[in-house]
């Protein structure tokens, strides 16, 4: 059986090994330095022992006698490892220059990598929007060209039409006096908000049983009705004086119930501060006063507007709508402070 050689592989050179090399050299020619220093100085005691044994001797050796080759050596041998110590640090220092020059290229390596495939990332990314630019340019563009062929057959449309002619209607400055079913508006804070004074009248004559009992002994009586939407009625029940009555003035009624009696004056009070609607609310479709106003009858029915100062131009707006409808509207101004109040004594709305 024929076995397969192996292919030989080449030695990759290693930092590590080459350092393992050099510290086994110096280790061995550090012992070589102390067997050397150690034989010196064995050497240098039996010197001193010869001297102190024989000093005559000694002493009458000439002093042309050649040096110890020992010396010589060990001299030698110093310098050689001066030397090879001082190369030993230099190639030491050399490697560790070596080791960081490479840290410091293998970073700036990993850097320019990396810029790389953020300059390639950021390129990919603006390839793609000026892409899209360019097609959201070209869709555009098609779309501009189409708006304005649209834009000049609508135009050309118009030019063929008949002009428009809106006809205004004025109405004549002429007043009369309502007799028909009132209803009534408040004009306050450029807000127009809607005054239910059938609905608080009916509250008065729910109540007015127990009116007709005090009224038995009192010529009136005073109360408050419950509040419908943003108001509410203070009232006074007064009892009609008859021709006794009259000339007993200082006196109370004469009791019994053969007697008349009415309301006599009432004074709206307001419940809320914000109240009703704007121009632009009230005159929307589906608005409160629309849903009020659409379905009235012009024969039967008078709108009347309690206006306040700050409020005119909200009055002539709802006027002229009402106009549109051919309704009669009654329009009457208050001072700012005065509240809306009605007596027997008063005067009544002027419809126009």
């Amino acid at each position: 059986m024929i076995r397969r050689r192996r292919q030989k592989r080449e030695i990759p050179f290693s930092f590590d090994s080459f350092l393992d090399v050099v510290a086994n050299v110096v280790g061995i020619i550090i012992r070589l330095i102390l067997v050397a220093w150690v034989g010196a100085r064995s050497y240098s005691s039996v010197q001193e022992i010869l001297r102190e044994r024989h000093p005559p001797a000694a002493a009458s050796l000439p002093s042309s006698l050649p040096a110890d080759p020992l010396e010589l050596d060990l001299a030698q041998s110093r310098q050689h490892l001066a030397e090879t110590q001082a190369r030993l640090l230099e190639q030491l220092r050399q490697l560790g220059d070596m080791k960081s020059s490479h840290r410091q290229v293998q970073a700036q390596l990993t850097g320019l990598t990396n810029r790389r495939h953020e300059t390639d990332r950021q390129r990919a990314s603006l390839d793609q929007g000026h892409n899209a630019n360019q097609q959201a340019q070209g869709l555009t563009l098609s779309e501009i060209q189409k708006r304005r062929q649209h834009l000049m057959e609508e135009i050309q449309g118009l030019e063929k039409l008949p002009p428009l002619s809106k006809t205004l209607h004025y109405r004549t400055p002429v007043s009369r006096p309502v007799l028909t079913e009132e209803l009534m508006f408040e004009c306050r804070g450029g807000r127009v908000a809607f005054i239910d004074i059938g609905g608080l009248i009916a509250d008065i004559k729910s109540g007015m049983e127990t009116k007709v009992q005090a009224l038995q002994t009192q010529w009136e009586v005073a109360d408050v009705t419950r509040p419908i939407g943003p108001f509410r009625l203070r009232y006074t029940i007064e009892r009609q004086r008859g021709a006794v009555d009259a000339l007993n003035s200082g006196l109370g009624p004469a009791g019994g119930s053969g007697f008349r009696y009415g309301l006599s004056e009432w004074q709206v009070e307001a419940i809320t501060s914000v109240r009703g609607e704007t121009a632009p609310e009230a005159l929307a479709p589906r608005s409160q006063f629309c849903q009020i106003v659409d379905l009235l009858d012009p024969q039967q029915t008078v709108v009347t507007f309690w206006v306040y100062p700050d409020s005119f131009a909200l009055f002539r707006q709802l006027r002229d709508y009402l106009y549109d409808h051919e309704l009669e509207v009654a329009g009457r101004p208050l001072p700012e402070g005065v509240p809306i109040m009605s007596s027997r004594h008063g005067t009544v709305s002027r419809g126009q």
